[in-house]
């Protein structure tokens, strides 16, 4: 039993008025002998008892009437069953969302403001002897209090110091994480208090919310705080790419954005701005109208201005989300891209075009054109470094002794880029069973080979589209011609490989970027761990097909190279809260870094870099702020390396729950929609105590009451 007007107990002082008045009425008589009296004492002596048993009766009456009415203005309430021998402590786990939505504002107030003010306002909620642990919630949980502690102060410190993140919601775990904490704690009340926004998107896992819950502790109750109000406005910046090729200086860089009007009115004269490196405007595009719900794609131009590291930046003007105004790719500008050629076959002339389409230009230009091809033979594989290339071309390679296969597996692994191009020398056998099998990088089998390689008459054709794949993509555009002139003769037939786990990693299948126009792949891709491998399944050269005497062999080729090394951009470019794992020079090995987070000038992070064969990594995992972070060596400004953490673009849409999500929210633990000067201490209380008494106690006294008065008249009558 508790009382949620604990104060309004001072009343039952008042049951001390009926009886003084019984007292009092009983002192107002004076005794005056008569003499008639004499005759009415006997009757009275003998009613005394009955009388002062019936005064007695009303006495009791009124005092329970004023003591009952004084309690239920006290509010008194039955704790829930299994709750009644708690006392005012619990171990809590306060999980704040700070998510990129939280930083939608009002126009005066954030809702980042208004979740830490709730917490602090919830940390109040609890007494003395309480023990409170604090989580920063997102796509993931960030332990910043990670064991409950009994000082409350330093549980206020910490929220008042925690900061605000671009993190995507989903408040799976840190609601399963803060399940982990407290069921090694011991109180008998255990708590978890989610403060968050009412963002939709944070509850799209809810069955996994309610098997968490489920899992947890009988006694391990859900409190759900909502802050912030509807935003009914936001423009927001949902993607920037690139299109496929090398970021050369020689050449301009196109890149693609996505606006997205997320609120409930048409935007207008909507300007999106081009930066470079966080300079001026370097290129820009007006949108006239952008209803909402609409997406609308752009195209910007950029001209890198030497090799290296680049930041990119697209702009729009600031709004009640300024999260998704910005975003950032980081793209490394290449001088001179290195393609080794590793000719199987001499006799065919597979080499000879292969090295004519990377190097399309005259004589006396190719040295200084971007991309610059080596042919080396099969049995020059295993002695070269092959980490010093950009892609590897396998033109009609012959089975490679294992060490070979064994540095092409790691160049692979470690972000390189190889295409292989099958022809007459290749054994199927040593394909599938090594470079698929073993080593587990084939993006597929090779099978039968069909068609007649010495026949003049070509028996496929590739599909007529339209291509989903970037490397094709370009073909959509009826001006650049068509890929169904192109005549094969013979190719192999290639079954995609299937998804695999190798240990505790799920290594992905074969994916089929083409086909032919009977539906069978003409080229099959595989990302492997940081690197990808593309299979054409036929020849490079014109021995069975005329692909090498087309103009599409050259964007082809050219895309595929790069759209292969752009795998190494994936490093570069990461969502918020991604851990990064950014390969260095080898001579920073062993050593400390400073990496520079967004925006930032003074305050850095020291990382230590660790070595790899022929390179270094550094493994970084403190990416939940949205921008360009910088690599530097200590006491040095110039970048080593440069990476960029972008917003997950859904983080834009602010739709609230709806009325079904949060009926099963109200289900699964409390809800409340907390505003400024909010109680929850008293919100709290009313719901850890279960059912109030205050009704039944008003229906005793209106009950005693009646009874009271017929009591008395019935007793006057007797009288």
């Amino acid at each position: 039993m508790s009382f949620l007007n604990p104060a309004l107990l001072a009343f039952t002082a008042a049951i001390a008025v009926p009886i003084l008045i019984h007292f009092l009425n009983r002192r107002r008589f004076r005794r005056v002998e008569w003499a008639a009296m004499r005759f009415l004492r006997a009757s009275l002596e003998k009613n005394r008892r009955r009388m002062e048993l019936e005064d007695l009766i009303l006495l009791v009456l009124r005092c329970l009437v004023v003591g009952l009415l004084a309690l239920a203005l006290a509010r008194p309430a039955l704790r829930a069953a299994g709750s009644l021998l708690e006392t005012g402590r619990a171990a809590a786990v306060i999980v704040l969302d700070h998510s990129g939505s939280l930083q939608a504002s009002d126009g005066t107030r954030s809702r980042w403001d208004l979740a830490r003010e709730a917490a602090e306002n919830a940390v109040d909620a609890y007494r003395a002897g309480s023990a409170i642990a604090v989580l920063l919630s997102g796509d993931r949980a960030m332990e910043t209090l990670p064991e409950p502690t009994y000082d409350l102060n330093l549980v206020r410190k910490t929220l008042r110091e925690s900061q605000p993140s671009e993190l995507a919601t989903d408040h799976v775990p840190g609601l399963a994480k803060a399940a982990e904490i407290l069921r090694d704690q011991t109180a008998l009340r255990k708590e978890i208090v989610l403060i968050t926004d009412r963002q939709a998107l944070g509850w799209r896992r809810l069955p996994d919310v309610a098997s968490i819950l489920g899992e947890a502790s009988r006694d391990t109750r859900l409190r759900i705080v909502f802050v912030g109000e509807p935003a009914e406005e936001n423009l927001a910046l949902t993607s920037l790419t690139r299109s496929p090729g090398f970021a050369s200086s020689s050449e301009p860089l196109r890149l693609r954005v996505e606006v997205a009007n997320r609120g409930a009115s048409t935007a207008r004269q909507v300007r999106a701005t081009l930066h470079l490196n966080g300079g001026p405007v370097v290129d820009e595009a007006l949108i006239d109208a952008l209803a909402p719900g609409e997406v609308r794609r752009l195209t910007f131009f950029a001209r890198l201005p030497a090799p290296g590291f680049h930041s990119i930046q697209v702009r729009l003007p600031a709004d009640r989300l300024p999260a998704d105004d910005e975003r950032a790719l980081v793209v490394r500008g290449v001088e001179k891209v290195n393609v080794l050629v590793v000719d199987g076959d001499p006799e065919s002339n597979a080499a000879f075009f292969l090295r004519h389409a990377l190097q399309p230009v005259p004589a006396d230009l190719a040295a200084n054109y971007h991309l610059q091809p080596r042919v080396i033979p099969p049995a020059q594989v295993a002695l070269t470094r092959l980490a010093d290339y950009d892609a590897i071309i396998l033109a009609d390679v012959p089975p490679l002794v294992p060490p070979a296969v064994d540095g092409l597996s790691r160049y692979v692994r470690e972000g390189g880029a190889l295409i292989v191009f099958p022809g007459p020398r290749a054994d199927t056998n040593f394909y599938n069973a090594e470079l698929l099998g073993r080593a587990g990088w084939l993006p597929a089998g090779l099978g039968r080979l069909r068609g007649n390689p010495e026949g003049d008459q070509a028996s496929l054709a590739l599909e007529a589209g339209p291509y989903a794949h970037r490397v094709f993509e370009l073909w959509n555009d009826a001006g650049a011609g068509s890929l169904t002139a192109v005549r094969f003769r013979a190719a192999y037939e290639l079954t995609p490989a299937l998804a695999r786990t190798n240990g505790t990693t799920l290594e992905p299948g074969g994916t089929v970027m083409i086909r032919y126009a009977d539906g069978t792949p003409a080229v099959v891709e595989r990302p492997v761990e940081r690197g990808r491998v593309v299979l054409f399944s036929s020849t490079a050269g014109t021995g069975w097909n005329d692909l090498a005497v087309r103009p599409a062999i050259v964007p082809i080729l050219h895309r595929s190279v790069a759209q292969v090394a752009e795998a190494r951009e994936a490093e570069w470019n990461l969502r918020t809260g991604a851990r990064e794992a950014l390969r260095l020079e080898s001579d920073l090995g062993g050593r400390e870094v400073w990496v520079m987070a967004p925006g930032e000038t003074e305050r850095r992070l020291t990382a230590t870099v660790r070595s790899a064969s022929g390179h270094s990594v550094l493994e970084f995992d403190e990416t939940s702020r949205s921008g360009t972070y910088r690599v530097v060596r200590p006491g040095e400004s110039n970048p080593v390396a440069m990476f960029a953490a972008s917003m997950d673009g859904a983080e834009s849409d602010l739709t609230d729950v709806g009325v079904e999500t949060r009926a099963e929210l109200e289900r699964l633990g409390q809800v409340i929609d907390w505003i400024p000067g909010m109680d929850l201490r008293s919100v709290f209380d009313r719901e850890r105590v279960g059912v109030e008494l205050w009704l039944p106690l008003v229906i005793a006294v209106l009950l005693l009451g009646a009874l009271e008065v017929w009591l008395a008249q019935a007793f006057s009558r007797s009288k």
